[in-house]
């Protein structure tokens, strides 16, 4: 097991909802259950999904197979043929470990996508209130809010998106260090956003503190770390 580096990531800017809809999977409309996707920022190859996906099909295939069942060498061949493996290897080859280990580690920094996520957003209080047009979400219809003081959809009644920016707080691990890339790619995707990373890792006793800004890294900072947390 690897050690655990743990961080925090928080987005300003004008559209944050609009990011976590683009970076991460699950029900938008639970923002517990998301989950920050490092293939939605830096896709991880093609070939290496491919095969991922082939071993697991195979392993649920072989799993499948009882050891009771009195046809089970005879599906054993079947599958064996199939995929073209000796009859009664339990497991083929993943992508991972045909080289999307080695791929994920230089180009996420770590060798898996984000783990033990949690996420909060709350209206950010910092930033003015700069939209003069929002889209009912129900009808579809797009009214001019510059002076509105209630957000209500004239034509259906439905509440409109809520007009003060977000602010998103995301806490999750990752395996070894933390995803230096990825953020600094996701920074590049949005650069009217600003993105603020923190991270700790008690294991091997480093954390460290970096924000991009305008597309670009503003600073980080690493330091020698022996608190509680990570490891």
């Amino acid at each position: 097991m690897p050690n655990w580096a743990e961080n925090e990531l928080t987005i300003t800017g004008p559209d944050v909802e609009t990011i976590l809809n683009a970076v991460c999977s699950g029900p938008c409309e639970n923002n517990d259950v998301r989950t920050l996707d490092f293939d939605k920022i830096i896709p991880y190859p093609k070939m290496y999904k491919e095969l991922d996906q082939r071993s697991n099909e195979y392993q649920e295939k072989f799993l499948a197979i009882k050891k009771d069942d009195p046809d089970r060498q005879e599906k054993l061949n079947a599958l064996a043929a199939e995929y073209g493996v000796e009859p009664g290897t339990p497991w083929l080859k993943d992508g991972f470990n045909s080289g999307g280990y080695d791929w994920c580690c230089a180009n996420w920094s770590t060798k898996w996508s984000a783990r033990g996520i949690s996420l909060t957003t709350r209206p950010d209080h910092s930033k003015e209130v700069t939209r003069k047009t929002a889209k009912c979400s129900f009808c579809q219809t797009v009214h001019n809010v510059e002076h509105m003081t209630v957000w209500i959809c004239q034509q259906c009644g439905s509440p409109l998106p809520n007009p003060q920016p977000l602010l998103a707080f995301m806490e999750f691990d990752t395996a070894w260090s933390p995803p230096i890339p990825v953020i600094e790619k996701l920074a590049s995707m949005f650069p009217d956003h600003a993105f603020e990373l923190k991270y700790f890792e008690g294991g091997m006793g480093f954390s460290g503190h970096a924000r991009w800004s305008e597309g670009a890294e503003q600073f980080h900072h690493s330091y020698e770390y022996s608190g509680p947390r990570g490891g």
